[in-house]
């Protein structure tokens, strides 16, 4: 067969260039969205905002009285109020939080380029999934330190799995501890990351990661450890957060419908709240693939009209079947224990705070906690669909797109 080297070289360009365009494309719904999102409105908008003006007009963090996000690390309210410096207003910072979104789609993109050489398609799609989680979106949306957390941990992922193919270079070794100690003053999530890492570099049982792991622990100690060392002084723990429920909203423990609740009927049909509010499972998918805090509706404050109801319902059955498949998935990941055990370390850790401080409403179950994972599980869902009938997956994929429109669309 005769080489087609123009049109190789166009193949390649539209491999490099669909990362972009689905990034920005990822921004500018999270800007649209924002937009119309005060930046005090987004979950603990408010208390983060407030962290974000002592900062900015007193040059000093947050006392308990006036935020009760005071034990934050500043990360990203740091950022925001350079920004706000510069521009004049909070939304700024919101801003941030739509252009960390769509990075996380990039860093999707380059995931799925490690894990499959050559196959662009496959790229695209995780990059897409990526994107096309309604969590990503919301939180783009929002004056929140999440999206910029959620970036840092994919990239320090996409790191040591790119120097597991490289023969773990220490230069990969030194930035990946870099954004897992940007993530620490972040957001506290970054422990449980590290030790995630920790452990799927132990199980490769590979001579070269022992000095990998030094390395990237070392930077990582460098860069979060003036910050685990003010909170030890302040706090008397490195990692020190106030989890500490007032008596209206604390549980002595969780109920047992909070382990082995399953109202399929209210997933398809009412998946939002006040339904199943504290059961773990179905709040945590319908805050994924739907919208059941009313990140995105306006708290629920009104009733939802019907169109709305059936690109809610469309999303949480269609979500059904993308998470049946992804967690499938993982089982085809095994390659990559790092993967896996960031996985397993992140949401052990997740339900064991939530067991740990059970709270009425199930305030604290949500997925934006872990939106960092959202890379891992695309990859896991392309994995595993590329052993489904292909007909299927389209068909899948077709009325996705079509119940996504008309989520975004009936949103905000």
């Amino acid at each position: 067969m005769v080489p087609r080297p123009r049109a190789d070289a166009r193949n390649d360009l539209t491999a490099r260039l669909a990362p972009i365009g689905l990034a920005l494309a990822v921004a500018a719904v999270s800007l649209y969205g924002g937009a119309r999102l005060d930046p005090s409105a987004g979950y603990d908008g408010a208390a983060h905002l407030a962290y974000a003006r002592v900062l900015d007009e007193q040059g000093r963090l947050p006392t308990k009285e006036e935020t009760y996000q005071y034990d934050s690390p500043p990360g990203f309210h740091w950022l925001a109020v350079q920004l706000h410096r510069v521009t004049g207003s909070w939304r700024a910072g919101q801003a941030l939080s739509a252009v960390f979104v769509a990075g996380l789609v990039v860093v999707a993109w380059l995931l799925a380029r490690e894990l499959w050489p050559g196959r662009r398609g496959l790229w695209t799609a995780a990059a897409a999934l990526t994107g096309a989680l309604p969590i990503a979106i919301r939180m783009g949306t929002m004056f929140h330190p999440e999206a910029l957390n959620a970036l840092l941990l994919a990239l320090a992922t996409f790191l040591v799995v790119k120097a597991a193919r490289r023969d773990w270079p220490l230069a990969y070794a030194a930035a990946s501890g870099l954004a897992l100690g940007l993530a620490a003053v972040t957001r506290e999530t970054a422990v449980a990351v590290a030790v995630g890492v920790a452990l799927g570099l132990a199980v490769t049982r590979e001579r070269r990661t022992l000095r990998f792991a030094a390395v990237s622990f070392s930077v990582l100690a460098l860069v979060a450890g003036p910050w685990w060392g003010y909170q030890a002084a302040r706090f008397g723990s490195p990692f020190y957060t106030d989890l500490v429920l007032t008596e209206r909203h604390a549980l002595p423990s969780q109920p047992r419908e909070f382990y082995v609740s399953a109202p399929v009927e209210d997933l398809v049909v009412h998946p939002y709240r006040p339904a199943f509010a504290g059961e773990l499972w179905p709040q945590f998918h319908a805050d994924l693939w739907s919208d059941w805090f009313g990140g995105q509706h306006g708290r629920w404050q009104e009733a939802p009209g019907a169109a709305t109801r059936v690109f809610l319902s469309s999303q949480s059955v269609l979500g059904l079947a993308f998470s049946l498949v992804a967690i499938a998935g993982l089982w085809f990941l095994r390659r990559w224990p790092v993967l896996l055990c960031v996985v397993g370390v992140t949401w052990g850790g997740f339900v064991v705070q939530l067991i740990r401080f059970p709270q009425a409403g199930g305030d604290p179950i949500k997925a934006s906690y872990l939106l960092f994972l959202g890379p891992i599980f695309a990859l896991a869902a392309v994995e595993a669909g590329r052993r489904l009938p292909p007909s299927l997956v389209l068909v899948w994929g077709g009325l996705y797109a079509i119940s996504y429109a008309g989520f975004l669309a009936t949103c905000w």
